[in-house]
């Protein structure tokens, strides 16, 4: 069933040449950008959430473009990787390689639109953690894979523009990562991918300035999990959520350092912080929880972290690979096309059945690649 899924999705993903539309590409339409109305904040941020939430696809109607989002193709690289296919990684890689950010120092990735969230405006061009972590990261597996130096080369360039564009604060014990260059906010997961990346790199360079900033960016969100081991999602009073794939994010990227830093200080923590995911955030028979309170909406997202965590971390519970075989499967019987494509959502009313590439394709297929090279 699992190899079936994947190829069928690895099929669908590369005939549509690994573009598509994204949850959050609303602005990139042709129609709106050209209006008046998109100087305007709250029509901006309106236009995102009504394209968002609608379960009919608008976007051919009004002229948004499917794009290459280099997340997307980091976590298509990783994939591909994983299963052998390194020619079609590398080709990838080319192309992530003419989608880098201009004028910041050192390399880093944004995504293909423009967002407009309630606090700030990013323009195209603009580059973040989160999209410069995950092509960071494909670029390893890919150094990893074949020893070619220049992706190495490009990983430590990451590093750079993370700590010369993304330090919000550096203080003696802790230092915090942010999200966007100039942007305040505190997310704990994209501090601790932050980290997680200094620290990889660090065990191939033996940068010590590398591995010491790694450790003070994890302390710091170590520091504010909660007593029952569950992470807010960040420190603004409407980022104190706990929701699943961040949750997992933040796991593998501990697991992730403590293994590149040969560190196991929080080791006893990442295994009560994974407990708290295996018992908040699954249905039975694999089912995932949107948040540890409340099912809805049941997303593929969450599915495609959890096989990622639940095989990434299974030495940890011996219950982890149980439950990624259920979480696959639920994802297959439940959200699976007969086009290889996955779906995005449902709720208790619907199901929202448009593809998007990075949200649901290439999560999807990095987890189920993550699920195949731990079958037995």
């Amino acid at each position: 069933m699992f190899r079936r899924s994947f190829q069928t999705l690895a099929n669908y993903c590369k005939r549509n040449n690994y573009k598509g539309w994204d949850l959050f590409d609303g602005l990139n339409s042709k129609i709106f950008s050209a209006s008046p109305l998109y100087h305007s904040k709250f029509l901006r941020l309106a236009w995102i959430q009504f394209f968002k939430r609608s379960t009919v696809n608008f976007r051919q109607l009004a002229l948004v473009p499917k794009g290459y989002n280099p997340k997307g193709l980091g976590l298509f690289v990783m994939s591909l990787i994983a299963v052998g296919r390194i020619d079609e990684a590398k080709r990838l890689l080319n192309r992530l390689r003419q989608m880098q950010c201009v004028g910041y120092a050192g390399i880093s990735w944004g995504y293909n639109f423009a967002w407009q969230a309630r606090a700030f405006y990013v323009p195209i061009g603009t580059p973040n953690m989160v999209a410069t972590v995950f092509v960071a990261n494909a670029f390893l597996n890919y150094y990893e894979a074949t020893g070619d130096i220049d992706a190495l080369t490009t990983a430590e360039g990451c590093c750079e523009f993370i700590l010369k564009h993304l330090v919000l604060f550096n203080g003696e014990k802790t230092l915090c990562f942010g999200y966007i260059p100039r942007e305040m906010a505190r997310v704990h997961n994209a501090n601790m991918l932050g980290a997680a990346l200094l620290g990889k790199v660090y065990r191939y360079t033996g940068s010590h300035e590398l591995l010491e900033k790694s450790r003070k960016a994890m302390k710091y969100s170590l520091e504010a999990i909660n007593p029952d081991y569950s992470w807010p999602y960040g420190e603004l009073h409407h980022h104190q959520f706990i929701d699943n794939f961040h949750t997992g994010f933040n796991l593998i990227a501990l697991n992730d350092w403590m293994e590149a830093c040969n560190d196991y200080t929080w080791k006893d923590v990442l295994k009560k912080a994974y407990r708290y995911f295996l018992e908040s955030f699954w249905l039975e028979d694999g089912c995932p929880k949107y948040y540890h309170n409340s099912l809805y909406p049941i997303d593929i997202h969450c599915s495609a972290m959890g096989l990622v965590t639940c095989t990434t971390l299974k030495d940890f519970d011996q219950r982890s690979m149980d439950m990624a075989y259920k979480i696959g499967r639920w994802a297959i019987i439940n959200m699976q096309d007969k086009a290889g494509y996955f779906y995005y959502q449902k709720t208790r009313f619907f199901t929202n059945r448009i593809p998007y590439i990075r949200w649901s394709q290439a999560w999807m297929m990095y987890g189920l690649s993550k699920l195949l090279n731990n079958k037995v």
